[in-house]
């Protein structure tokens, strides 16, 4: 019995670290979409939601502020009923607030309804969410930009993260960072190196992303984003909203692509202590749904495909070439450059002459 599960490891391992090659070298060569010289898509193009539970605080504010550094159209924010008064006190002492934030809440804490409660308010054409405890740097934007710039095909762009350096950290707290900062350039090499593959990515964060807005405002998106079902519908999913956006854009034809690029790189917060492990878990288990419900999504996309693109061909090759051996049988002349619906009728009237007189014609070849 051993020999069986030798050949498996074996193959596993073959597997595992000829894919470690092969995105090493993608990631190496992978270049990022520079920013065109003259733009049609500027910052004021762009309507940033963000989703914020506490409505108020330190790390709120320092997101803001390096928002509206970016000099972004519109700036939605997003908190339930509960904190309206705090994020009200907060934007009161931001002179923006007045011409460039708008609030909005919801009833109950749910980040998929506070996103569809701000979508349908966005006047422009891309729309960025980002979470409350990011940084940017003032020439993301740009960055981000570029890939819509250079195809239309594009509809969503996401960006490369970093770890935020916590200030005088404890030796424990270097140690859980030093964890999540392995996890966040693991995620970067790995999501830059499926794209330069072949476009494809695990997971648009939602940390910092933008999209067409025109994808999101659609109604058939709205419904299904606030209706997500898991375990055979017995639950309705409020989370994973990262995970669900990007297979709606999979399973609907649009290109993804993310800039990995020193100037289009955000700053994140992490667990800097044990609850880093139940970030883990939390990851873990929406990795297994979001991988199971993807799967299907790629089949169901992989049979759509076949059906509108390649079955008809398949057929008409497939029918071409029975006429073909058919015509070779009964003596037809191979050779002639003929049609083939022609073709077809010769060898049917053929076929019906060579046919046994109690034996019903067939309807097709």
């Amino acid at each position: 019995m051993a020999f069986p599960f030798m050949r498996a490891f074996i193959a596993l391992f073959i597997y595992r670290y000829f894919r470690l090659v092969v995105n090493l070298v993608s990631f190496w060569t992978f270049k990022p979409i520079p920013p065109p010289e003259n733009p049609k898509l500027t910052a004021q193009d762009v309507t940033v939601i963000l989703p914020t539970l506490e409505g108020c605080g330190d790390e709120l504010v320092e997101t803001i502020r390096t928002i509206l550094d970016n000099h972004p159209y519109e700036l939605l924010l997003v908190t339930i009923d509960a904190n309206r008064k705090k994020a009200e006190n907060m934007l009161s002492q931001m002179p923006a607030s007045k011409s460039r934030i708008r609030l909005f809440t919801v009833t109950h804490p749910n980040k998929r309804r506070q996103m569809t409660r701000a979508i349908p308010e966005v006047r422009t054409a891309i729309t960025v969410f980002a979470d409350d405890d990011v940084s940017w740097p003032r020439t993301v934007l740009p960055w981000i930009l570029a890939p819509f710039e250079k195809d239309e095909r594009y509809g969503g762009v996401v960006t490369c993260q970093r770890l935020r350096r916590a200030v005088s950290p404890t030796f424990s707290q270097r140690i859980w960072g030093f964890l999540g900062a392995l996890y966040l350039e693991r995620r970067n090499f790995d999501c830059a190196a499926t794209t330069h593959v072949d476009g494809g990515l695990p997971c648009m964060s939602g940390r910092t992303v933008a999209y067409k807005t025109h994808i999101l405002q659609d109604e058939g998106f709205t419904y299904a984003f606030t209706n997500e079902e898991w375990w055979f519908g017995k639950y309705q999913l409020n989370a994973d909203d990262d995970n669900f956006i990007t297979r709606w854009m999979v399973s609907h034809g649009w290109e993804t692509f993310m800039q990995y690029h020193p100037e289009a790189e955000v700053l994140t917060t992490l667990e800097d202590n044990p609850k880093f492990l139940k970030q883990c878990a939390r990851w873990s288990r929406s990795n297994w749904r979001s991988n199971l419900t993807s799967f299907n999504a790629c089949l169901s996309v992989r049979d759509q495909d076949l059906h509108e693109k390649g079955l008809l061909d398949w057929l008409r090759n497939l029918k071409r070439t029975r006429v073909l051996l058919a015509s070779q049988r009964i003596g037809i002349v191979s050779g002639v450059d003929m049609d083939d619906t022609s073709i077809f009728g010769k060898v049917q009237n053929l076929h019906k002459k060579h046919q046994a007189p109690h034996l019903k014609p067939h309807a097709n070849i």
